[in-house]
């Protein structure tokens, strides 16, 4: 493990799924994200980002790395390998990546699937040719043969494609107990498809023209703080989205108002106990209701100390009560 090597102004190996909008669905960056990480990188701006200060898992994958290259290279029958790679590899100006590892490769050799290595080509031998790279990976996550775009294969291809080889493998330990080799070849179609996405991103810089949110999080993060002196913004053009959620909204809230009409008798039914449930004609439990007793602790008084004040745009949006039925 040599650290970080290339520059955020530019997209790198690890921001590959982003890129392909393939990030982790919980805690993965956005493509907006991106543009803004790149655009502050770059000195065109200061944008907010989602922040990411590490994490134990993150801390223990590092610390393991040149563990996992070791055994993976062993499980190979590579000779020779190097885990300290300090060169960055470029494809033109549009990608820079690190390699965990290079795996010399001098003759032409020919590897079988077997416990703990995954031919990705799809079958049981794969012919090696020449030099590969490896990427070292640990997770916490259950076995899975193929691993999501998020944990390696985009990352591998823009490597491939960087370092100029026919041929990667991701390495994943598992749970701390289990070590998975996927051997990729290049990919010829992903890899232009990485290419046709980089150029979208490049261009979308000036402006700078903006992806579509995936969610509130990332639009309250995008369009930043609003201005309170800009007019109201007529919502004809995308009238038929916008009256499905006035619709929806309206009906979420009737029906809450709904269920909280209908509580009391089941209460009332419930009495004393705290648990209740429904099956259906099968006999199949369909649902189970909880009406719990809490106990609340009783608290000393507390001095809340002072809060530095924040600005932030809120991560959704607010319909007045008087559009939402309430006067009817």
């Amino acid at each position: 493990m040599v650290g970080k090597l290339t520059s955020d102004a530019k997209l790198s190996g690890s921001k590959a799924p982003v890129l392909m909008g393939e990030a982790h669905p919980s805690f993965g960056d956005s493509r907006n994200d991106l543009m803004a990480q790149v655009l502050n990188a770059q000195g065109k701006g200061n944008y907010q980002t989602s922040q990411f200060t590490g994490s134990e898992p993150a801390d223990w994958g590092n610390e393991l790395e040149s563990t996992i290259i070791r055994k993976a290279v062993e499980r190979l029958g590579i000779d020779k390998y190097d885990d300290e790679v300090t060169e960055v590899y470029s494809y033109g100006d549009m990608f820079s990546v690190s390699l965990d590892g290079i795996l010399f490769n001098p003759d032409p050799k020919i590897i079988s699937s077997a416990p703990g290595i995954i031919l990705m080509n799809g079958q049981d031998r794969m012919g090696l040719v020449g030099n590969g790279i490896i990427e070292s990976k640990l997770t916490s996550a259950p076995y899975t043969e193929n691993p999501p775009p998020y944990r390696g294969p985009w990352q591998l291809q823009m490597q491939m494609l960087c370092f100029g080889c026919d041929w990667g493998v991701i390495a994943t330990l598992y749970q701390g107990t289990r070590l998975v080799l996927n051997v990729y070849e290049a990919n010829k179609e992903q890899q232009s498809a990485l290419i046709e996405a980089a150029e979208d991103f490049y261009s979308r810089l000036d402006g700078p023209d903006w992806y579509p949110a995936m969610d509130g999080a990332d639009a309250s993060r995008t369009y930043g703080n609003g201005e309170d002196d800009l007019p109201p913004v007529d919502l004809e053009p995308i009238a038929d989205t916008a009256l499905e959620y006035y619709e929806a909204r309206r009906a979420e809230k009737a029906a809450g108002a709904y269920a909280k009409s209908l509580e009391p008798a089941l209460m009332d039914y419930m009495a004393k106990h705290e648990n209740a449930f429904l099956n259906d004609e099968s006999g199949e439990r369909m649902f189970e209701v909880k009406w719990p007793t809490r106990t609340t602790k009783p608290q000393p008084e507390k001095i809340i100390p002072a809060k530095p004040g924040k600005v932030e745009r809120q991560k959704s949006l607010t319909i007045n009560a008087k559009w939402m039925g309430d006067d009817e």
